[in-house]
């Protein structure tokens, strides 16, 4: 028997669901706010980097996103063409999960969980690949949510919102 990995599987918009809800739900978890919908599209790309997996094993949800980003100031390299490229992604996952109503947007620009939102045990199921796609986008909520204002975070990037 061959076993074939998808290499387009985390591309799909239904697989950007599951990331972004995942972010979402650390993000409340920890602030009991609801992310801005901008994080999603700084987020989601930095999670479904295979090359920043290293990084994210280093680390737990105590270690907050400034002392992760001096440890790894290559996270910013090209970042930039990263956020663009990813885009397109972001926009499908985002788009898919308002449709479904796993998402909705709220007042002042956040993105929350919505009325029909996956079980989080399905994610329990995924290929172990994905399953840490989703863990780091995870771990990227609870940690934007304890790092201050959007506009900080996209600074402490070096990115503009």
């Amino acid at each position: 028997m061959n076993v074939a990995y998808d290499l387009f599987a985390e591309t799909n918009p239904a697989f950007g669901v599951f990331t972004i809800v995942g972010f979402c739900r650390s993000f409340w978890d920890t602030s009991e706010t609801a992310p801005a919908v901008g994080l999603v599209y700084l987020a989601i790309p930095i999670a479904l980097s295979g090359d920043t997996q290293t990084s994210f094993s280093d680390t737990n949800s105590r270690t907050g996103l400034l002392a992760w980003l001096n440890r790894y100031p290559e996270i910013r390299l090209d970042l930039g063409a990263r956020l663009d490229a990813s885009l397109p992604i972001v926009s499908a996952a985002v788009k898919l999960g308002l449709t479904s109503r796993a998402l909705e947007l709220g007042k002042g620009g956040v993105i929350g969980l919505g009325s029909d939102v996956p079980a989080k045990s399905h994610v329990e199921r995924l290929p172990r690949e994905s399953k840490q796609v989703i863990r780091r986008a995870e771990r990227l909520g609870t940690w934007m949510a304890g790092a201050g204002t959007t506009g900080s975070i996209f600074s402490a990037f070096g990115v503009l919102p």
